[in-house]
């Protein structure tokens, strides 16, 4: 069938028109696409059902297991074509041995990405059921092992002797360490910090320095303090380790919240005491973050200049509510003092006496 000067050939008639290396590399080609479909077949249904089925379970293994395999299918497929696409490619013998090199080494970094995404998650996984706080540095920690280990092995793949190179690194890892000692001692005080267990993420804390603010994270270089305002503040591990720390949540969240006043000595300190205790009352009824179940106390403690003072102590649920509970109890006297006739000494008080003939 002609059309103008043209033939239409059928597909068999094209390939056996092209010269060898241009149908080894269309072939080649092929190969290599079709891989690359498996591979995002396998990903979508085989890959995705196992992460399904792993959600679905309440063991934590299956679920480390489908994050690790997660994006791997197409990347072994892409070899498996690769690997089968090169024998069509015009590749001389002499480079056989260095391609088949090649593929070792590429089906050990996958291997060795796969193992380090499984064992960070498997330690993730026991230091969030045992030391929650260490997570993150137990996925470091884990990751720089893996990894160094399948770097060492490639290498021994490769024909590099590791022996004269691990004589090296010990050589040259005293040096990093001196260049690197401020990181490594963060590194170390940071574990030092997750294994004594004072310091936890969801403590409130207060430095010697007069940082204050809730532990938000501690990892592997600094210690993260999330302040009222809702800001950061970042402490090198060192510092935190060194500093005079105040743990507001060491043995429990619950904390007691006193609270100052005082009347003059013309007082009925009983009919203050009950005053008191009512308001106290109301606040804990309708104030969030208070104990429902705590009682109020009221204690007398000082004659003072201004009268005689005392506090009103209630229990707060945890540190960063005492700031809200505090405001709505001093709100609470002043109302109900005012409201019953007693008195809250001022500094007129002394002026006008001292003025008296």
């Amino acid at each position: 069938m002609m059309t103008g000067a043209h033939t239409l050939l059928p597909p068999a008639s094209f390939l056996s028109e092209m010269t060898d290396t241009t149908r080894g590399l269309v072939t080649a080609g092929f190969i290599v696409v079709v891989a690359l479909l498996a591979g995002f077949i396998v990903e979508r249904i085989l890959v995705g059902s196992i992460r399904r089925f792993a959600a679905a379970t309440e063991g934590k293994v299956d679920d480390v297991i489908a994050a690790a395999i997660r994006g791997m299918a197409r990347w072994v497929f892409l070899l498996i074509g690769l690997y089968y696409a090169v024998p069509f490619l015009p590749i001389p013998a002499s480079m056989h041995k260095d391609v088949t090199l090649g593929f070792r080494i590429a089906t050990l970094v996958i291997a060795v990405v796969v193992v380090a995404r499984f064992a960070s998650g498997i330690a993730a996984h026991y230091a969030h059921r045992f030391l929650p706080s260490s997570v993150s540095m137990a996925k470091v920690i884990v990751n720089v092992v893996v990894f160094t280990v399948g770097v060492l092995v490639v290498f021994q793949t490769m024909g590099i002797a590791i022996a004269p190179m691990l004589t090296a690194l010990g050589v040259g890892g005293l040096a990093v360490a001196l260049a690197l000692q401020d990181t490594l001692a963060n590194f170390f005080a940071g574990i030092s910090i997750l294994a004594s267990r004072q310091i936890r993420p969801g403590d409130y804390v207060r430095l010697d320095a007069g940082q204050e603010g809730l532990v938000y994270d501690v990892n592997w270089r600094t210690t993260t303090l999330r302040v009222p305002r809702n800001q950061f503040v970042i402490v090198p591990n060192t510092k935190l380790a060194q500093a005079i720390v105040s743990n507001f949540n060491v043995n429990e969240h619950a904390l007691s919240l006193p609270v100052t006043a005082s009347v003059t000595y013309g007082s009925d300190l009983t009919k203050v005491e009950r005053i008191a205790i009512e308001a106290a009352n109301d606040v804990i009824k309708r104030v969030e973050g208070s104990l429902p179940e705590s009682e109020p106390v009221v204690r007398f403690h000082t004659f003072a200049d201004l009268g005689i003072r005392f506090d009103v102590i209630i229990r707060s649920k945890q540190y960063t509510d005492q700031g809200l509970l505090r405001h709505e109890l001093i709100k609470a006297l002043q109302a109900r003092f005012i409201a019953e006739g007693v008195e809250i000494p001022s500094p007129y008080h002394i002026i006008g006496r001292d003025q008296r003939p």
